[in-house]
């Protein structure tokens, strides 16, 4: 029953730790060689790959796109940088309100907010 348990809570463990494994706390750069994302923020909401939200309070982080800006670059998990060109953008958003309206349109993006996918910034 121990056993179950433990097999029980590491499982659950693994699954809230994938869900985290993407990058939620950015810092906007203001350079683009330091961004390691770009988001173009879309004039439409059918344009957009992603409809992210932005929180104040991280326990909000509750899923990929439900994001928090930080102070320092440090504390950040993704570089980011907001382009006015759709075509530099790595992805297009629509800022939403609710954590509840955060919607992946584009799920072949969510992989570049991935901390294993993330690219370097330039030095």
């Amino acid at each position: 029953m121990i056993k179950l348990g433990i097999k029980i809570f590491f499982l659950t463990f693994l699954t809230i730790s994938a869900k985290l494994a993407n990058a939620q706390k950015f810092f906007e750069v203001a350079d683009q060689s330091q961004a390691q994302v770009k988001f173009y923020i879309a004039d439409d909401p059918d344009a957009a790959d992603l409809h992210f939200c932005i929180i104040y309070d991280e326990k909000e982080i509750t899923k990929p796109g439900v994001m928090m800006e930080v102070e320092t670059p440090q504390q950040a998990q993704v570089l980011l940088i907001f382009v006015d060109d759709p075509t530099q953008a790595d992805i297009k958003v629509w800022l939403v309100e609710t954590p509840a309206e955060v919607l992946w349109k584009n799920p072949e993006k969510k992989k570049l907010l991935e901390f294993d996918n993330l690219k370097k910034p330039d030095k």
